[in-house]
């Protein structure tokens, strides 16, 4: 049979072939065998799916990105700790757990990705069964009128009719002679993939907003605060100036600069209140909820860890990030397409197949003699099409240039993110070291000042500038710890979050599962993975509600494609929150 796939012989050609070889044989053929023939050619020569391939065929995903570095330009150090699967709570705080754990329930993008997701799954099963035949019953009743010929006039008495009792099954198959289906299957899983691996880079996306948004929140206060004390003691000093004015030991230039910095320490409250206003909004909107039910209750961002992670080598990235992933499942799926389409240039074979009874008298359907059947094959070959399925073809393939060239976009872009989120850590780090010893240092300035002021021992032109330093060096400070734990948030993120430590390649810890194995519980969890999270639910009507937690939608299991990249669960598994709760 190899012989006949390599010799390069049309497919009919192939099939007279076998028949020529029976024949030799010592097998009569005879045209009554022909469907046998054809039925077993298909099933021998469905398995030659690889005259699909074609050399100078664009290369998988992980075969076009081999120039990716050893190692990332910034250093680091690799004993640092591995990023565990709820990553963000390394900066160990449960408020904050309790708000990631809230927008991971209540977000409506990360719903309305859950919600693709189990499309694509009821997609996959669509284009599945187009693999297997198709039986259906009928049972029909009908009137049954002569057929005229010589001698039979409609209206004399000779014409009659009779009624036609009739049950039974058809049975239709397309034998799925050049593997078409088969690819059309594997496209359809590879985006049902791409929708499992968009929805873990929506819930990884998610977690590192909530986080930033959070942690400016967080600063916002710290800052308003801190510059509402200043500006009472500045007004203080002010007082103080307006007497020493009236008493003629300081003068109205004194005075004026001091109500300048007054007024300008008053417009920067006002301007941290408005953006701590809408960043509250932004996180709202976050957690999907209203912002009368989020309370902040950490008052200084020096409550918060700012952890620092290994982020592996830049190839782990192909396994790590969900967009990349996503990327290349997109990308199997087209190279599926392009084989359908030039699959589709081959002959196509069906056989449909019906029995069942008939009779004129219902009380004889059942008898033997009411028994019928009735087998057909059918074998078609398109001769001209104004070369539409070339340009499908050529469409396909453009789709898989582009698919491919996106993926090794995505995989710079990761390697970009990476490097930005190395050197923002390791800089901002520094930037706090040193602002955090300036906020120190103005802080013992203004204590001693006030001292010397006291005893008349300096002027109120360098009170005014220490006010000012200690102001500017206290809102920096606040504002640098802010940024390196967003910096922090970052690398994270760049790195693909958290991940689980057992059986991972990327951490040379063995071999993933089986895809198929793996992806029945991905897609049969898929709805689920929230914990307590009302699952969507699709009626047969089409109208969807939500239900009780881990219950996943109606529906079989899907058998997952192989795949290089093959899926993992989520780093955002497993996590239970109670929905609509008010943040604490």
């Amino acid at each position: 049979m190899s012989k006949v796939c390599s010799n390069g012989l049309p497919p009919i050609t192939k099939v007279l072939v076998l028949i020529k070889l029976s024949r030799s044989s010592g097998y009569r053929f005879c045209i009554k065998h022909l469907p046998i023939y054809i039925v077993c050619s298909s099933l021998a020569l469905s398995g030659c799916t690889s005259m699909m391939q074609r050399e100078g065929d664009p290369p998988t995903g992980p075969a076009y990105v081999g120039w990716l570095p050893t190692s990332y330009k910034t250093p680091s150090d690799q004993q640092l700790p591995r990023p565990k699967e709820q990553w963000w709570q390394d900066f160990g705080s449960e408020e904050l757990n309790g708000i990631v754990e809230t927008a991971l329930t209540n977000n409506f993008d990360l719903r309305i990705a859950i919600a693709r997701v189990s499309q694509t799954r009821a997609q996959a099963d669509i284009v599945k069964s187009a693999q297997y035949p198709t039986l259906d019953a009928n049972v029909r009743y009908g009137i049954q009128g002569p057929t005229p010929g010589p001698g039979y006039a409609p209206n004399t008495s000779q014409w009659s009719s009779q009624p036609l009792w009739q049950a039974g099954a058809l049975v239709n198959y397309e034998v799925d002679l050049w593997g078409k289906k088969g690819f059309d299957t594997k496209s359809a899983f590879s985006q049902a993939l791409a929708s499992e691996f968009n929805r873990q880079a929506v819930a990884l996306s998610l977690v590192g907003d909530v986080m930033t948004v959070y942690f400016q929140v967080v600063s916002l206060d710290e800052r308003i605060v801190v510059s509402e004390r200043n500006l009472e003691t500045i007004r203080g000093v002010g007082r103080g100036l307006e007497r020493r004015v009236q008493l003629g030991d300081a003068t109205l230039i004194d005075l004026s600069q001091q109500l300048i910095l007054q007024n300008n320490t008053d417009a920067l409250v006002t301007g941290l209140k408005l953006q701590r206003e809408r960043a509250i909004n932004r996180l709202a909107a976050l957690l999907g909820t209203t912002t009368s039910s989020i309370k902040i209750k950490v008052k200084s961002v020096e409550e918060f860890k700012a952890p620092v992670v290994a982020p592996g080598l830049p190839s782990d990235l192909l396994c790590r990030r969900p967009d990349i992933r996503r990327a290349e499942a997109s990308l199997e799926g087209a190279e599926a397409d392009l084989l359908a389409a030039r699959a589709n240039l081959f002959p196509t074979f069906s056989i449909t197949g019906g029995g069942g009874y008939g009779s004129f008298l219902l009380s004889q359907l059942t008898m033997p003699q009411s028994l019928f059947y009735n087998i057909t094959s059918n074998l078609v070959q398109n001769i001209f099409d104004a070369g539409k399925r070339r340009a499908q073809i050529q469409l396909a393939s453009a789709k898989n240039v582009e698919l491919l060239e996106g993926y090794a976009n995505t995989v710079v872009g990761a390697m970009r993110d990476v490097e930005d989120g190395l050197s923002g850590v390791a800089l901002t780090a520094q930037a706090y070291a040193a602002l955090n010893e300036s906020r120190n240092r103005a802080q013992r300035l203004a204590v001693m000042s006030a001292k010397v002021v006291e005893r008349g021992g300096m002027d109120y032109v360098q009170l005014y500038e220490i006010q000012r330093t200690v102001i500017a060096s206290e809102d920096a400070a606040v504002s640098a710890r802010s940024d390196q734990l967003i910096a922090s948030v970052n690398l994270y993120k760049a790195i693909g979050g958290g991940m689980k430590l057992e059986n991972d390649p990327c951490l040379g810890g063995g071999s993933l599962p089986e895809a198929d194995a793996s992806w029945v519980a991905k897609a049969n969890s898929a709805d689920s993975v929230f914990g307590s999270k009302p699952d969507l639910v699709v009626s047969p009507k089409g109208q969807v509600s939500y239900r009780g937690s881990k219950a996943p939608l109606p529906g079989s299991g899907l058998k997952a494609l192989e795949s290089p990249m093959i899926p993992r669960d989520s780093a955002f598994e497993n996590i239970s929150a109670p929905v609509n709760q008010e943040v604490k």
